[in-house]
């Protein structure tokens, strides 16, 4: 259990290069969705970044719309800065001799200069509205300009220019003034529409970026799981040994979707996050540096929070996925042994052992919620006193007509889109964090050492003769951990197509030979050989093509019986009823409502052991090896069920080399040799009336099991 609390623990870095490497070598296959998704991510930033300048435009332009006149003979006699004079030749033209300057145009300027330029008379004391009026306004309306005018409220420039002041504007009516300014609502709703456009344009953009990036992640996706697949299918059965099925199970489907969450949520939005926060910061600097200072004031109390957040939240989820761990694990083991629970009555002490555990994963749980709780609050607190500062600031601006109405509108746009990432950074992080410890996972998988050549090879025509089955043990030892011995010079011979029988106590050594035979573990001194070759060197389809082992409980697939039998061989009816008949299984298909065609359930619950026994005997029969194995092959089977066993035994066996491996020595008593194993040794080897004359170890167990019966 300490080995999968260490497999859950998170890993040291936030993210770790090797994992970063292993993503991207997959998606890179597929560069051109990657490419594709960061061209539409271009379309998606550059609208965030245009609508709140175009929103301030629109409110100085067309909405606000003030500013002063300028006159060229105030500007050669008073010669102002050179700056000045560049933002008054880029102001409006009112006639030969007058400019007017947009309110925003001065953004820039201090408070002191305006009031230098005011007092020169480069600049009107008051500000004034800009209208263009249309051509055609009714009489009335000409007649109240006129008069207005006249008593030095609003001034004409041609027929093109209006200047307004704001208590001559409000001798005007709501449906005057909306006529004299229809200019500016045209263009206030061309503009309007424009920004519906874009943001057409962004959800179209939104939309294909989404679908590049789903196709992205799950190709590559799809290519990770059957590369993980392919590299468990060629590991040593050793290795799966220490890692538990759930495990493995858990590294093929739910880490890899933690991956492809982490690319998909987290690794494109952050590169958009990041290129739309550098170009609000650089468009707030270039729009006006003392209010963009005002926002920056803020980072290093941002930075503070997130790295402190990080601290917390990283000891927080180590503390989560420990305790999920536990439940998990808890949980597996109790719902697998719940027979036992219920026998011994153990359900009040489970549920008690249950509710310790459940409550330390809701303990864990909350500590990370009130570390997020906290987070979001805290980045949200300092956006809105960053509002507020922008606000007090900016309002003291514009009383020194230093600042215009657009660009605060515009900032407070800017900082809604430069706070939103820093808030998400909660999610993001944990999305990190899970998507890290499982990519570290699916390394420890690759970074298993697979077996050697699991293909035969193409320039060798001899790889796919049939063996003999003549096989060789030279004193051999093998061990699963170093120094704990399990076969200690073990040697013997089996000659072609005889019958060979492995007797001995539980941990003799019995299940290590022929696990050896498979080539399913490796031994560490001695040689094996099958027909004179070296079985390290017989490529391991060849090897496993032409062996087959029958285990004590043997392994059905959620297929068909059919299926399961024939276990992907061509399938040849007449094939397959002769061995069904020869290994008894046509009983079970008369049985079943759909005959060979029925559907297995999950590991073959459905069926009894001696049913699922005969089916590994059929299996076996129509893979036609050359070397048989059987396993414990009869135990905990009835005495009918034996019978057809012993049989179809019979069938199995003839015109092969077998080797039996029994507890129940009556099985045994037919073949050619015996080997009677002692803690790893072979004690004794003899034929069944050779043995029970010796009176050695075979006697005395031959004896026990009968006496017993």
């Amino acid at each position: 259990m300490s080995d999968y609390f260490e497999d859950d623990a998170p890993p040291a870095d936030l993210l770790n290069r090797d994992v970063v490497r292993l993503l991207f070598s997959y998606l890179f296959r597929y560069r051109r969705y990657l490419f594709l998704s960061l061209f539409y991510v271009a379309f998606i930033t550059g609208t965030r970044l245009l609508v709140p300048y175009l929103s301030g435009y629109a409110v100085d332009h067309f909405i606000v719309k003030k500013g002063w006149t300028v006159s060229a003979a105030a500007m050669k006699r008073a010669r102002p800065s050179p700056e000045f004079g560049a933002r008054a030749r880029r102001g409006v033209r009112l006639d030969d001799t007058t400019t007017f300057i947009f309110h925003y145009q001065l953004a820039h300027a201090s408070a002191k200069e305006i009031a230098a330029l005011k007092s020169a008379g480069v600049l009107q004391a008051e500000e004034r509205l800009l209208i263009e009026p249309p051509a055609g306004l009714p009489a009335a309306v000409q007649r109240k300009i006129q008069e207005v005018g006249a008593a030095g409220g609003m001034a004409r420039y041609g027929d093109r220019y209006l200047l307004c002041t704001d208590s001559a504007l409000k001798r005007f009516s709501a449906a005057e003034r909306l006529m004299l300014r229809s200019a500016d609502w045209k263009a206030v709703a061309l503009l309007s529409v424009f920004i519906i456009a874009l943001f057409l344009v962004q959800f179209a953009a939104a939309y294909l970026q989404i679908v590049a990036l789903m196709k992205l992640s799950q190709l590559a996706m799809r290519d990770l799981r059957l590369d993980v697949y392919r590299h468990l299918l060629s590991l040593e059965l050793a290795w799966f040994d220490r890692n538990p099925v759930g495990r493995l199970v858990n590294r093929v489907t739910n880490d890899i979707e933690t991956l492809n969450e982490m690319f998909s949520s987290v690794l494109v939005t952050l590169f958009q996050d990041i290129i739309i926060m550098t170009g609000v910061t650089a468009v707030m600097f270039a729009a006006d540096a003392r209010l963009s200072l005002v926002v920056c004031a803020s980072f290093p109390f941002l930075a503070a929070a997130i790295v402190l957040f990080r601290v917390k939240a990283r000891s927080a989820y180590r503390a989560i996925r420990t305790t999920i761990a536990q439940l998990n694990a808890f949980v597996n083991e109790n719902i697998a042994g719940m027979r036992i629970t219920q026998i011994f009555c153990q359900e009040k002490r489970q549920r008690g052992q249950f509710v310790a555990v459940n409550h330390q994963a809701y303990a864990a749980n909350l500590r990370q919620l009130m570390v997020y709780a906290v987070f979001r609050p805290v980045i949200d607190f300092f956006r809105w006193a960053v509002v507020a500062a922008v606000i007090f600031f900016g309002a003291q601006a514009i009383v020194h007509d230093t600042l215009s109405y657009g660009l605060i509108v515009m900032f407070l746009s800017y900082i809604a889109s430069l706070f939103e990432p820093i808030g998400d950074i909660a999610e993001k992080f944990d999305i990190l964090q899970s998507a890290n410890a499982a990519g570290e996972k699916i390394l420890g998988v690759f970074k298993a050492d697979a077996t050697a050549e699991t293909e035969p090879s193409p320039a060798a025509p001899a790889a796919a003769a049939r063996l003999r089955g003549d096989i060789a043990f030279e004193d051999v030892w093998a061990s699963y951990k170093p120094g704990e011995w399990v076969l200690r010079g073990v040697s013997f011979g089996v000659p072609a197509r005889s019958t060979l029988a492995i007797v001995g106590e539980t941990g003799s050594g019995k299940s290590t030979i022929i696990s050896l035979l498979g080539r399913l573990y490796p031994w560490q001194k001695g040689m094996i050989t099958i027909d004179g070759q070296d079985l390290r060197e017989i490529p391991y389809r060849r090897l496993r093509s032409q062996t087959a082992i029958v285990m004590q409980d043997m392994f059905l697939f959620s297929r068909s019986l059919r299926e399961n039998i024939t276990l992907g061989a061509a399938f040849d009816p007449g094939r397959f009823d002769a061995i069904t008949r020869a290994t008894h299984v046509d009983r079970l298909i008369r049985q079943l409502p759909s005959g060979a065609n029925e559907p297995v359930m999950e590991r073959g619950v459905t069926f009894s052991a001696g049913q699922r026994q005969l089916c590994s005997f059929a299996r076996a029969l129509y893979a036609d090896p050359s070397i048989l194995i059987l396993d414990e092959a009869t135990s905990n089977i009835d005495s009918e069920t034996e019978s057809l066993i012993q049989d179809a035994i019979q069938n199995l066996v003839r015109g092969r080399t077998a080797i039996i491996i029994a507890h129940r020595l009556s099985t045994v008593r037919n073949a050619d040799q015996i080997i009677v194993l002692d803690k790893g040794r072979i004690a004794e080897q003899g034929d069944h009336a050779s043995l029970l004359a010796r009176k050695g170890l075979y006697y005395e167990l031959y004896n026990l099991q009968f006496e017993a019966v």
